[in-house]
């Protein structure tokens, strides 16, 4: 009886060592985000489900989804291109696959922006919006649409990397 036992406690100690063995080479967790790569291509653009890798891009912290700074404020963000009104996603910003923000991201599809920076004296910009949202955005093209690019602030005309203030109306349009 004792070699049978013993052959057992063996047999049984050396498929939880191949076990954990295996379930040490498997990945735990979310696997590596995706490359940050701007698109070029005609709207709708969605929003990057590997987020972390535009916020990172962006030069955004990573936040817990949770956060939200000592002032959170708004901004209304809206596109068009050749004309044409442009959705502005929910989740931008926002990788909830690993339960990760920046502090510049959306919850809905009607154009609000929130800011929760850290601090008041960050002032995040419409660029790195863009760069959140993975869309090619310059001083001359909105993902391939790099005629007439235009920005507003309020209805004046504003800077293509103007700040996000709060509270602000930026509409920014472009033609083919």
């Amino acid at each position: 009886m004792r070699a049978g036992r013993w052959r057992r406690a063996v047999g049984t100690a050396a498929a939880l060592l191949l076990a954990s063995s295996v379930v040490d080479g498997c990945q735990v967790g979310p696997a590596p985000p995706a490359a940050a790569d701007l698109r070029t291509g005609a709207p709708p653009w969605d929003a990057p489900r590997d987020a972390v890798s535009y916020i990172d891009k962006a030069g955004f912290e990573r936040l817990p989804l949770d956060f939200s700074g000592p002032s959170p404020y708004t901004v209304n963000i809206a596109v068009t291109v050749d004309g044409k009104p442009v959705q502005v996603p929910a989740g931008i910003g926002v990788d909830k696959r690993r339960a990760e923000q920046a502090a510049v991201h959306t919850h809905t599809t009607d154009g609000v922006v929130w800011v929760e920076a850290k601090t008041a004296d960050e002032k995040p910009t419409l660029a790195q919006f863009f760069t959140l949202w993975g869309v090619r955005y310059d001083a001359g093209c909105l993902a391939d649409a790099c005629a007439d690019l235009k920005v507003t602030v309020d209805g004046k005309p504003a800077p293509w990397d103007t700040p996000l203030l709060r509270n602000a109306r930026v509409t920014v349009s472009a033609q083919h």
